[in-house]
């Protein structure tokens, strides 16, 4: 008995429906109880590349053998041919229908599959006669399931093998599909028991709810999140983990946005890491704020230590001149005079003692003055060399880094300040000072950080004039505020310059152009601007041109009243 997918024969014949079996895109044949073909459409012959007279009559096979000597790659190949004569004798015997694929070349040695779909067709008795079949070229639709087979896994490998968790979303931030990794560290054994799950299962509130709120804001708007760095907190008690998520939008074929999928990193390690990295840093920077200080400390003890031999040989040369001093001879003279007080004119005039009293007074003044300027001149040179001992302590004060103290000041105020602490040495040198103070609020500044480097840039200034004769020297002293509202002090003095190549080393610890110069006291000042968040940088247009040092520094707050200009 034919069974229930069997065809039945129509009583029209089949070449009455030609014009509408010609217009089809698929191969239309027909065949004998024998297997001989018996109706071929137009298009069944164009697959084939076979003409209809040569296909007529014949049975797959036939046409194989015959085709297969005369064309190498022939459609018709024997296997394939012999393959179908006895799919055809099993749908005679069993009225089944049978489906196949046949992978041939085609036209330019492409590879073709074909699909074929071939039925019983029976008689008026409802006896087997025949079949019929339809071939259809899929070979676009059979590369397509490759591809998408292979895609599928792709993903699956991706999904199974990537230790980072990928997701994919639909509109309610439920899963769809997952990573293995994921799925583990969720509590999961496979993928698939979290589908239709959200963050809401594993994440607490203060996750959760942050991730929900991000992914329906993508969904909303169709921008991605970029690499997000989250804190995740989980509700079965784990400790917290960090994160670096990535989600996109996630389209249908139509472009419509019917979920989210994305990418989410594990970065607890990193964030552990950084936070030794930051410790290390810390730990560096104190070592390094010691190492540095000791190498101050030890430059300063030497220079002290130079200084304090010159002060050593000041203080002993003025010991010796004391005891030596011919004070005693005066004492003498003195007692000498009030031993003769009663006849003082006889004894002058006639004692031979008395007669050269006089002139001894006048060698013993002369020998007194003498000493009085020796013992001037070196108690001058000790003052200097003390002097210079304070410049040394305060630069190694300058960097021992004491904590920021900002207070309210008046800048002007901070100014007149350093002009007086360096007064004498700019009398002495006779310098003109010109001021030129813009009308500056009352700031929130560290007053003894300031204060010490416009010491030093003052200081530098006026020494800036050894060796210049040709010009009246002259300090100018401005104070403005920049457009990017920051306190900018400048001192500039018309001394003898400096060169190009060394205003690249003026803040160098021990950098100096002086003879007699340490190379503290810039080195400080820069020191202490950036402490204070801000700049010190020097200008010269060359030797004989003068310089200027130009201090900036953020203004942490500022009161309401300016100052006046002047």
């Amino acid at each position: 008995m034919p069974s229930q997918t069997a065809s039945v024969a129509s009583a029209t014949p089949l070449q009455d429906t030609a014009p509408i079996i010609e217009q089809l895109p698929a191969g239309i044949f027909r065949k004998d109880a024998a297997g001989r073909f018996v109706f071929v459409n137009e298009r069944f012959s164009q697959l084939k590349r076979t003409p209809a007279d040569r296909i007529l009559g014949r049975t797959a096979t036939e046409i194989a053998s015959s085709e297969a000597a005369q064309q190498p790659d022939s459609p018709w190949r024997l296997e394939l041919a012999e393959r179908e004569d006895r799919q055809h004798a099993q749908i005679v015997q069993t009225g089944q229908q049978l489906e196949r694929e046949e992978v041939l070349s085609g036209a330019g040695g492409q590879p073709q599959t074909w699909q074929v779909v071939e039925s019983a067709v029976l008689g008026p008795s409802g006896a087997v006669i025949g079949s019929q079949g339809v071939v259809l070229e899929v070979t676009r639709r059979h590369q397509e399931d490759e591809m998408l087979a292979n895609e599928r896994e792709l993903l699956r490998a991706l999904l199974d093998n990537s230790p980072d968790h990928i997701y994919f979303k639909d509109a309610q931030s439920r899963f769809i599909k997952t990573s293995t990794a994921q799925a583990l560290e969720f509590g999961m054994s496979t993928p698939e028991g979290l589908v239709g799950k959200s963050d809401f299962d594993v994440f607490s509130e203060d996750h959760a709810r942050p991730a929900f709120e991000d992914e329906q804001e993508i969904i909303r708007t169709g921008l991605p999140m970029i690499g997000k760095v989250e804190r995740e907190t989980w509700i079965d008690g784990r400790p917290d983990t960090w994160a670096l998520t990535t989600k996109m939008p996630l389209r249908n074929r139509a472009g419509e946005i019917v979920g989210t999928f994305g990418i989410t990193k594990n970065i607890s390690d990193l964030k552990e890491a950084e936070r030794q990295i930051a410790e290390v840093h810390k730990q560096l920077v104190e070592a390094s704020h010691l190492a540095g200080m000791a190498r101050i400390a030890t430059n300063v003890l030497h220079n002290v230590g130079n200084v304090l031999n010159s002060v050593n040989v000041s203080a002993a040369l003025v010991l010796s001149r004391v005891r030596a001093s011919k004070v005693a001879g005066l004492a003498r003279a003195v007692q000498l005079l009030d031993e003769h007080a009663d006849d003082l004119g006889a004894f002058l005039a006639s004692d031979p003692k008395g007669k050269m009293l006089p002139a001894y007074l006048r060698q013993l003044a002369s020998a007194l003055v003498a000493e009085q300027n020796d013992a001037i001149k070196e108690l001058a040179a000790l003052s200097k060399n003390v002097e210079h001992i304070k410049e040394i302590i305060a630069a190694q004060q300058a960097h021992a880094g004491a904590s920021r103290l900002l207070e309210k000041v008046q800048i002007r105020d901070l100014v007149e300040d350093a002009l007086r602490i360096n007064e004498e040495a700019l009398k002495r040198r006779q310098m003109v000072i010109d001021k030129e103070i813009a009308s500056v609020p009352e700031l929130m500044l560290d007053q003894g950080r300031i204060l010490q480097i416009l010491v030093n840039l003052i200081s530098n200034a006026e020494q800036a004039m050894d060796g210049v004769s040709d010009r009246e020297p002259k300090l100018t002293l401005r104070v403005d505020l920049t457009p990017a509202q920051r306190l900018r002090i400048c001192v500039a003095d018309n001394g003898v310059g400096i060169e190009t190549q060394a205003l690249t080393q003026v803040f160098v610890h021990g950098f100096t152009t002086k003879k007699t110069g340490h190379g503290f006291g810039l080195h400080s000042a820069v020191i202490a601007a950036h402490e204070m968040g801000g700049t010190l940088t020097a200008h010269s247009d060359g030797p004989g041109t003068g310089a200027a040092f130009t201090l900036e520094l953020p203004v942490e707050a500022k009161a309401a009243a300016p100052l006046s200009a002047g």
